[in-house]
Parts: structure tokens; sequence; C-alpha cells
């Protein structure tokens, strides 16, 4: 190190020192380790998406290698290590299953394959109904027949991909596509059914593949208050074998205000923390412009920026998103290419620090 150079990070770090208790924390963007009082790493600066999740239609079944292909480029290029699949089988369609001579291979089968090449993680999702939000709605009894069945198709399908995954040490567990609002369960029976149908179906996911992890995603409407938030995920995880919550950030939908984000996603975290399991934060890539029918666009970057700050105060597990091949692709729309192209500059090394 040159002298001028030593003397500039002596009188930075004499500062440092001098500075009161607690006004340190303060200054991020002077890139100083404020634990140690020392540079920090650029990264440090700039959180970064860790995973996306690929949603399944009767498209990709027709989907060439060649697509697929480019999407997986796309993902590497700006650092996935994590795919989530959001289900196997959507209703009838299932996209694991090995068509006539001269189809185009499974997605799941080729999702596995090029996440192996390029060194990325792959959660396999199972089984998703179109009705499930109609069917949650019944009273217990409904509830508990239609979990039931629910489960019983879902380890059916954990069974038939079982064979495919276990040749792929890029498959890491389960995804249960049952996303969990704050709302539906709050009732004591029901929380009960609940618990019990994700221990049932938990455990017997771990003895299909032993020594795979699974995973479950939720959002929060502030239907509960934070502390029996905390409660209701505390309860869950430690009746259950489920490793790692994805919280969805709500920042698409808008259904959960900003102020209160911080105050579920601490609930979440602690209810985690407690049970030594993970909470993995789920940024909303999308801006929704209708719910029925469901439609959205890009988010802006200038608000992606903003949900990845919070999402990494909070996340223990890394930070996915949903999704980059639908609203963050070069693949995609103008503006998704736009997003992907900011995303891509944010987390070079000559983007400005956050």
């Amino acid at each position: 190190m040159t002298a001028p150079r030593m003397k500039a990070v002596l009188v930075l770090f004499s500062l440092f020192i001098l500075l009161p208790s607690g006004f340190a924390s303060a200054l991020p963007w002077y890139g100083l380790d404020t634990a140690r009082g020392l540079p920090a790493a650029r990264d440090a600066k700039r959180p970064l998406i860790n995973g996306t999740f690929i949603q399944l239609v009767d498209e990709h079944n027709g989907w060439s290698r060649a697509r697929w292909e480019r999407l997986f480029d796309a993902f590497k290029a700006i650092g996935l290590n994590q795919i989530v699949v959001q289900w196997s089988q959507l209703d009838s369609t299932a996209f694991y299953t090995v068509g006539p001579p001269g189809a185009a291979p499974p997605p799941i089968e080729t999702i596995l394959q090029l996440a192996q090449q390029g060194g990325m993680e792959v959660h396999l999702g199972l089984v998703a109904e179109s009705r499930y939000w109609e069917m949650i709605k019944q009273a217990p009894t409904g509830q508990e027949q239609y979990l039931e069945r629910l489960r019983l198709k879902s380890e059916a399908v954990a069974r038939h991909v079982s064979p495919i995954a276990s040749r792929y040490t890029a498959f890491k567990g389960w995804y249960i596509p049952e996303e969990i609002d704050d709302f539906t369960w709050r009732p004591p029976a029901s929380k009960r059914l609940l618990y019990r149908h994700l221990k049932q179906l938990s455990a017997s996911l771990k003895k299909t593949i032993p020594g795979t992890a699974v995973t479950l995603s939720c959002f929060c409407n502030a239907r509960m208050d934070p502390a029996g938030y905390e409660e209701f995920w505390r309860d869950l995880l430690r009746e259950t074998s489920i490793d790692a919550i994805l919280f969805q950030d709500a920042a698409g939908g808008g259904k959960l205000p900003p102020d209160l984000l911080p105050l579920y996603l601490k609930a979440a975290r602690s209810a985690a923390d407690a049970n030594r399991k993970k909470l993995q934060v789920i940024v909303e890539l999308f801006t929704m412009v209708s719910e029925s029918p469901f439609k959205a666009i890009p988010a802006p970057f200038q608000r992606l920026r903003l949900q990845l700050q919070t999402a990494a105060e909070f996340a223990s597990g890394g930070i996915n998103s949903f999704s980059v091949p639908d609203y963050m692709s070069p693949e995609g729309s103008a503006a998704a290419r736009e997003l992907y192209d900011s995303y891509l500059k944010y987390r070079s090394d000559s983007a400005p620090l956050i």
C-alpha cells in the first residue's frame, strides 16, 4: 500500500473511532464494515437475487432444448444459483412424463440437466390445483377431506418424479405449492388440520428421497397481528418437517402495506430462528394491473432495489424471486428486458452502491 493511501485509510479509521456510538452504523455509504471499522466488500451493500421460481404451463412441454438453454444462460449471467419449480403437475397436466418418440424431453428433466450443468440447485414443486383457493374456504370437515386428497396426489407425484430427480445432484428438495395465507387457517380447528396435513406430507417427502429439504411459501395480508403470526409459524415449524419458509414480499400485488412488511418479516424470521429453520424472502418482480383475470407487468427497477434492501435485512436463507422468466428476462417483453439489463448493471462492479 502506498504512503498516501495508507494515510487516507488511517484518517478514515480515526474518524470512525471518534464517532458517537451508533452513528457509524448510519454511514453505510462510506463503504465501512461498521462492526470492525474496516472497508467493507462492495457486494455487502448490494443485496442480490439468489434464485427464481419457474411456473410451468402447457407451452413449456413443447419448448426446444435451445430455448431452455437461452433461459438458463440468462440465469447464469445474473448469478442465480437456485431454481424452484412451482409445480410438477398443474391440475391434470404433468411436466415430468416422457412424450412419444421425437417429442421434446419433459421440462422437469431438462431443468434438472441444465441446472446441474450451471451449478444451480433445484427444488421441485408437487401438485397444484386451480381450485385450491376455493376448496380451502370450506368448513373444517371439507378442508380435511380436500387436504387429504391433495396430499395423496402430491405423494404420488413425488414417487413418479423421484427416479428422475435422484439422478441429479442438482436436486436438493421438494417445494409444496400450497401457499399459506394468514386468514384461512386462523380458526383453531383449521389450523390443527393444516399442521397435521403438512406434518404428514413433509414426513412422507423426507422418506421418498432421504436427505432432501422440504420448503413452503406464504404471504401475509396483515390478517393476524405480528405476534400471532410469529406464533402460527413457530408452531407450524415445530410440528412439521418443513425446512424453510419462502415469504412473498407482496410488492407486486400491493396487499401488504410496505411499512408493515418488516413487522411480519421479523415475525417469520423469529419463528424460523426458534426452530433452526431458514427464512427466504421472495421479491416480486411484477406489478399487478388486474387481479381477475390476473395480469401483471415487470416492476420498475427502483422499486426492486428497495425490495432487495428489505429482503436482505431479514432473509437467513437467501433472496428468491417471482419470477425471472416472466418479468426479468432477455427472452421476455421489452419491459422485462429493460429490468434484466438494469439488474445486470446494478450487480456489476461499475454500478453505484445503494
